[in-house]
């Protein structure tokens, strides 16, 4: 009995150090989003780490979504206000002084 309680303790050790996940599947997206995180908290997330790493960023370019005339208006009206998201978060490099485009 008392080797059978000892194998069965071995075989439960062996299923526990069975699940183990590398660091590359822990930033693919696949990953983030089946726990429960959305689409662009996983781009955030792999964008974070690419310039923690010191890496250009993997992720897709956005795609203009806009016509020319459109993006022309949006552009002047991001000059007006610059408060208007100009979708590149966490992409601006920090500038210490004060500019024409700062809030």
């Amino acid at each position: 009995m008392k080797k059978l309680s000892i194998i069965i303790a071995l075989l439960l050790v062996q299923l526990q150090v069975g699940a183990t996940i590398t660091t590359e599947e822990q930033f693919s997206e696949e990953y983030i989003i089946n726990h429960g995180y959305s689409e662009e908290m996983s781009r955030l997330m792999n964008l974070q780490h690419d310039q923690i790493l010191g890496i250009p960023p993997t992720m897709s370019e956005n795609v203009n979504l806009y016509r020319p005339w459109q993006n022309g208006v949006r552009k002047f009206l991001m000059y007006l206000d610059p408060g208007l998201d100009d979708e590149k978060f966490m992409q601006h490099d920090i500038k210490y002084t004060v500019r024409w485009d700062s809030l």
